[in-house]
């Protein structure tokens, strides 16, 4: 049995490991922080989890998942901090959403066991990971990584080479702030956006992805397209006005219960849990069809 270590228990890393426990994964979470800890640990979900207080607590493990909050530095000094304590055998993961590989493992001496596993949250629904190596990662590390994570039923993908915000969060960066600018231009409301995104390409990318919808409706159609819209688009190097504004308000979304949307009136817990069951629904559909094409 594979035994992972945890290190951070907010939703992300509760949410891994309510995964690895399904998936008969030894785990153990360290949480600094008392108060998260314990709400952890009175939690039936974790009650085979082996909760630390410190790293020194953690031993002979074959994996360290790190999953604090996404701050470079945070990750650059939690990883030189470890670095000596654990062998060369045990393999670092940074659960990073954006941060190049490399630059997290720049105080590091072992550079070449640090490698990025990108789950998606929620990660104990979620299929896909993104396995992200940098250039000094060792092969046998990578490789034992692809092998954990198609051990238990998790769809890894490697890329070939490190950027920022890996695939997928490029792709919804590049999604955001067109929906961002368009909402700044006064083209629709974000209940209307998000209304006409759910209602075509939310559905479409369930089923195909954008690639293969370019196939489907022709690569010369999409030039004459591309020709004509690609200069329209929002091509901003800095958030928007929009969203500098937001935070300045402290509307950071459902955490303060109001972003976008006021949230102040949601049943926040069967919010969550409905749209858990939806994206399981999702993922038996997408499952079958790709079955039924020998995808």
């Amino acid at each position: 049995m594979e035994h992972v270590c945890i290190i951070g228990g907010g939703f992300m890393g509760a949410s891994l490991a309510q995964y690895f426990l399904d998936a008969h994964v030894k785990v153990s979470l360290l949480e600094e922080d008392t108060i998260r800890r314990r709400a952890l640990m009175t939690n039936k979900t974790f009650q085979e989890v082996r909760f630390l207080e410190t790293i020194e607590d953690c031993k002979e493990v074959d994996f360290i998942i790190e999953a604090i909050t996404e701050n470079l530095q945070a990750k650059q000094q939690l990883f030189e901090r470890i670095d000596d304590f654990f062998p060369s055998s045990t393999t670092f993961c940074t659960n990073t959403s954006s941060y190049l590989i490399s630059k997290i493992a720049e105080n590091v001496k072992n550079k070449e066991r640090l490698i990025g596993t990108h789950f998606f949250s929620p990660a104990h629904i979620t299929p896909l990971v993104e396995v992200v190596p940098s250039a000094l990662t060792d092969d046998q590390h990578i490789q034992k990584t692809m092998t954990f994570l198609k051990s238990i039923d998790k769809k890894p993908v490697l890329l070939k080479k490190e950027i920022q915000g890996f695939v997928a969060n490029r792709l919804q960066s590049a999604l955001s702030r067109e929906a961002m600018s368009l909402i700044q231009k006064g083209i629709v409301s974000a209940e209307e956006l998000d209304f006409i995104a759910k209602w075509s390409l939310g559905i479409r990318l369930a089923n195909t992805g954008p690639l293969e919808q370019r196939d489907i409706n022709g690569i010369d159609t999409h030039m004459a397209i591309a020709k004509y819209v690609y200069p329209t688009l929002e091509n901003c190097t800095e958030p928007l006005p929009v969203h500098a504004d937001l935070i300045a308000n402290n509307q950071l979304g459902m955490k303060t219960n109001r972003g976008f949307y006021d949230w102040s009136k949601t049943d926040k817990k069967q919010y969550m849990s409905h749209k858990d069951d939806f994206l399981l629904n999702i993922i038996r559909a997408v499952s079958a069809q790709d079955e039924e094409v020998g995808k």
